[in-house]
């Protein structure tokens, strides 16, 4: 219960801090590595409805305050993927690297798709030359590396989770 209500945000916040400071200036700006993204198809896959909702709003929230100059794009974009990915976790195995990977460039492209277009609709500024270039690009690299950070998110809940339940009474 401590893990998700306090080690989950905390960590997903510090998450939102690395990737836009840190890995920006690795990747020099070319390509942005999403790892708070991958925190919400986890949380999808494995969280409870509440607290995973909640996390997602926040981690978009906290995105949309420090990057985003349309107010609540990503907090929306956020929402839906966990949404989508808790209703995928219902029908399917989640554990499976395949659909890991799939999933994560799916939600990629999706994000990049939903940033080109609510761009084009309130900016009027065309996005859709790099989204081949940029995004595309930017989901291969999430779909990659997202059973890795699937694994290591593992390895944090089992840290902070007790996992002995208790006996009926």
């Amino acid at each position: 219960m401590i893990y998700q209500l306090l080690i989950l945000p905390l960590l997903g916040l510090f998450l939102v801090l690395f990737q836009t400071s840190v890995l920006n200036l690795v990747f020099m700006g070319r390509i942005s590595i999403e790892i708070s993204m991958i925190l919400v198809i986890y949380a999808g896959f494995r969280g409870h409805i509440l607290s995973g909702a909640l996390l997602s709003f926040m981690l978009g929230f906290v995105l949309d305050c420090l990057m985003g100059t349309i107010s609540g794009l990503f907090t929306l974009i956020y929402v839906c993927i966990f949404f989508s990915s808790a209703l995928l976790s219902l029908r399917v195995y989640a554990e499976q690297m395949r659909l890991i990977v799939v999933f994560s460039f799916l939600c990629a492209i999706f994000e990049g798709l939903m940033v080109v277009l609510f761009y084009k609709m309130v900016h009027e500024i065309n996005l859709f030359s790099s989204l081949f270039r940029v995004f595309l690009l930017q989901a291969l690299v999430i779909g990659m590396v997202s059973p890795l950070f699937f694994r290591l998110f593992q390895y944090f809940e089992s840290l902070f989770y007790d996992e002995n339940p208790q006996p009926a009474k």
